[in-house]
């Protein structure tokens, strides 16, 4: 039977592993200041763990924002950081600038990397970094991300059954661990019975435990009854996420700051209907809610508590 405890009653804290910002901040781009002041709303929001996620940035801004955040992660406010990009499928990159994009395999590829692991030789902040398994260059790109201690994960691709299935099986033979799979069905190829993608691939790991899917579950991105279905079938497979951004605002509050939300190169407008979106409108951005919010719809919707609480670990 569902667990009806309400976040009035519950005082457990929660970790979110994927969030680009809230309120106005964007911890690509934000001034320290402003990070520390959207972190301290968040705690105050029960989000207590977080681990800033940077979308595709060029290499001087990536450098410049491992810099910036090396000593709020130093000083413990932050778990980490997860980088989301630049290694993304182009037709699958979502909001995620085309022209910050890379393949493994390229000069700019190798020097983005280089740069990233230069500076995780300083400080291990990087924790993760998501990138589609289909690009050339895949495998070995997993392999150095997983010896300076950066997981791979699994996303934003257009790959076949087959490309899916051994991304997963060379990442969990690098690490030994289930592999993250971010925002499943978001920025992903879908379904069908003649070609059925990354998904199927995914069905299939879950089966023996070597994956855990994100989830974002703000009412935008998946529809209940497929989290739902997680939940029923492989809910320790589960990991709930927000995704938010620059351009989710919480309840009964404005922004933290008063400029145009940014997902690092791009703007994006607060659309309380849709979701975040990039500036035209085009594109969904980013998660409506955080996690306390996520917390509260999902009881709401009958959802057993202790599984929320367990996938916001």
């Amino acid at each position: 039977m569902p667990n009806h405890d309400s976040s009035s009653g519950c005082t457990r804290t929660f970790t979110d592993r994927h969030i680009h910002g809230i309120a106005g901040v964007d911890f690509a781009t934000s001034h320290v200041a402003e990070i520390r002041a959207a972190l301290e709303l968040l705690a105050a929001r029960r989000t207590t763990g977080v681990t800033a996620s940077l979308p595709t940035v060029t290499v001087d801004v990536v450098a410049a924002t491992l810099d910036r955040l090396r000593g709020v992660y130093a000083a413990g406010a932050l778990n980490g950081v997860h980088l989301e990009g630049p290694f993304l499928a182009s037709d699958y990159a979502g909001a995620h600038p085309h022209h910050a994009l890379l393949p493994p395999d390229s000069s700019a590829g190798r020097a983005f990397l280089e740069t990233v692991l230069e500076h995780q030789s300083a400080s291990s902040m990087v924790t993760m970094m998501t990138v589609a398994p289909e690009l050339t260059g895949f495998e070995e790109l997993a392999a150095r991300l997983v010896h300076h201690g950066i997981e791979p994960a699994l996303g934003h691709t257009g790959a076949t059954y087959e490309q899916m299935r051994d991304g997963i099986d060379a990442v969990h033979a690098l690490t030994g661990r289930p592999v993250i799979i971010t925002h499943l069905y978001n920025a992903m190829r879908g379904f069908h019975h003649r070609d059925p993608g990354p998904l199927l691939a995914v069905l299939e790991a879950a089966q023996s435990d070597r994956v855990i899917v994100e989830l974002i579950a703000d009412g935008h991105h998946v529809d209940f009854e497929i989290i739902r279905w997680w939940f029923q079938h492989y809910p320790g497979a589960v990991r709930l996420v927000s995704d938010a951004s620059a351009a989710t605002n919480v309840a009964d509050r404005g922004p933290l700051v008063e400029k145009p939300p940014r997902l690092g190169h791009v703007l994006l407008r607060h659309d309380p209907q849709r979701g975040p979106r990039l500036a035209d409108g085009s594109t969904i951005a980013s998660g409506g809610q955080d996690l306390l919010a996520i917390h509260e719809a999902l009881v709401a919707a009958d959802f057993d508590h202790e599984l929320i609480c367990a996938a916001m670990r």
